[in-house]
């Protein structure tokens, strides 16, 4: 598991990271599916180690976005070679 700010997600996922709006709908919501590029999967294949997955997020990562946090639930290939995290917000933990 991995926590990243949303800074250090936007250099992950390549030249085109989420933008404001989508970070708005996602708390809106409550959670959100965020898709990848395969050119984003693979620019850290050969990097690997046994402590740091190539992929830009892995199920149970936290991602910051100001005042609230997100879990990646879920990841489903594309048929790209892409990837789809579902990602969750995660409740408050002073109860607001």
């Amino acid at each position: 598991m991995r926590r990243l700010t949303r800074s250090e997600l936007a250099s992950r996922v390549g030249p085109r990271p989420p933008s404001d709006a989508f970070w708005r709908r996602a708390i809106d919501r409550g959670a959100a599916a965020l898709g990848v590029g395969a050119d984003a999967v693979e620019s850290g294949a050969g990097e690997e180690t046994d402590d740091e997955p190539t992929e830009p997020l892995d199920t149970g990562d936290i991602v910051d976005v100001g005042d609230h946090a997100f879990v990646v639930v879920g990841t489903e290939r594309t048929a790209a070679g892409g990837r789809i995290y579902r990602i969750e917000l995660v409740a408050d933990r002073d109860g607001d």
